[in-house]
């Protein structure tokens, strides 16, 4: 695997403020945002694109889980100013939008990629998902679908770096050396 160059940058000079990221090279870019800070964020014009958002905080029925709700919009920020009114929100204390800086995703790019960060939060069982419902993956073009999957890949490697592993897999019983398959290791010697 070759490197990556994460560009974070603090809007407002402040680590617990709004901060956009991008990878080097990729289409995609994500804001962060504190729920207090929403009116810093609507001054943006990036966050009226189409897009997907989560939802991130402490899941108030179970003791150090995060709970997270995942969703889509064509104007990702007035969903947002919708969950700011719905008291079953009230969880949320961090935003993230994901946006593309080239404005090229479409109302269906942006179905499927909610459909499929829900099923990847849903595998990796690292949150409480806040969503009642699971739409299905909606059809989109082979290209697209390859476009889309490497969209998710990258979203996949920086929302850890700035925080967030709801995303992340837990390491699986199904590892080599669990079902007795060799796993070359390293040799250690200890000299006088």
């Amino acid at each position: 695997m070759k490197g990556k160059t994460i560009r974070i940058y603090l809007v407002d000079g402040a680590p617990t403020g709004v901060l956009t990221a991008e990878i080097i090279n990729w289409t995609g870019k994500v804001l962060v945002a504190p729920r207090s800070q929403l009116a810093s964020l609507a001054q943006r014009s990036e966050v009226r694109r189409t897009g997907v958002y989560c939802l991130v905080g402490q899941d108030p029925e179970v003791a150090g889980r995060e709970r997270v709700y995942i969703g889509e919009g064509d104007n990702v920020f007035s969903r947002l100013a919708f969950h700011d009114k719905d008291e079953s929100k009230d969880f949320w204390t961090r935003t993230i939008l994901v946006i593309s800086k080239d404005e090229n995703l479409t109302k269906s790019h942006g179905r499927y990629l909610e459909s499929r960060l829900l099923e990847l939060a849903r595998f990796a069982d690292r949150a409480t998902l806040a969503n009642s419902t699971a739409p299905p993956t909606n059809m989109l073009p082979e290209s697209d679908v390859a476009d889309m999957e490497f969209f998710i890949e990258q979203l996949q490697m920086m929302l850890p770096v700035l925080g967030f592993g709801f995303l992340q897999p837990r390491p699986s019983a199904d590892a080599p050396w669990s079902r007795g398959i060799p796993v070359e290791s390293p040799l250690f010697e200890m000299h006088d």
